[in-house]
Formats: C-alpha cells, sequence, structure tokens
C-alpha cells in the first residue's frame, strides 16, 4: 500500500465554498482508484489530505489523471502557496 499527504494551508479560514469544493474533490476520487482518502482539518485555514492506493504506481497514475486536474480546478485558487505533498509506502496500519 502507498500512502499521499498534502498539506493545502487557505488564503481564508475554511467556509462553506472551501468545504463544497472539498466536498466535490472527494466525490471525485472516490471514482477513481484511490483505496481510502480522508481530510483532516488541522487548522483554522489548513487541511490535510490523506490518500492510500494500492501501490506507487497508482498513485502517480492517479495523481496525474485525476488528483493534479482536480486541485488545479477547485482547490489550487484558494491555496495560499503551494501544496506541501509527501508520499511513501504505508509500513503500519490498523487493517491487520
Amino acid at each position: 500500500m502507498f500512502g499521499v499527504v498534502n498539506r493545502l494551508t487557505f488564503t481564508q479560514p475554511i467556509d462553506d465554498e472551501v468545504l463544497a469544493r472539498l466536498d466535490t474533490a472527494t466525490a471525485r476520487m472516490r471514482e477513481s482508484a484511490c483505496r481510502w482518502a480522508h481530510i483532516v482539518q488541522t487548522g483554522e485555514r489548513e487541511v490535510h489530505l490523506v490518500i492510500l492506493f494500492e501501490s506507487e504506481e497508482e498513485a502517480a497514475e492517479v495523481t496525474e489523471r485525476v488528483g493534479g486536474p482536480l486541485m488545479r480546478e477547485l482547490i489550487v485558487p484558494l491555496l495560499d502557496g503551494p501544496t506541501d505533498r509527501r508520499a511513501g509506502p504505508v509500513i503500519a496500519s490498523t487493517d491487520g
């Protein structure tokens, strides 16, 4: 399993517009090959997007086909700077 974590810092506090865009993004992620995705609010203007994939290759494919365009369309215009993206293999899980 392979994970991607994006820290997103918005220019304004998270409001209904941001939440609506995040809802749209998660709906589209569900339709992609991601195995699991959650968005965690970690500050007034900050969220962490945590996504799991079966493999690094799948993560790269979904990022190119869905994630990149989706982020540019819905999220990037609202950000206060670039996305802080981290990725790597999942080394422990509660899934067993």
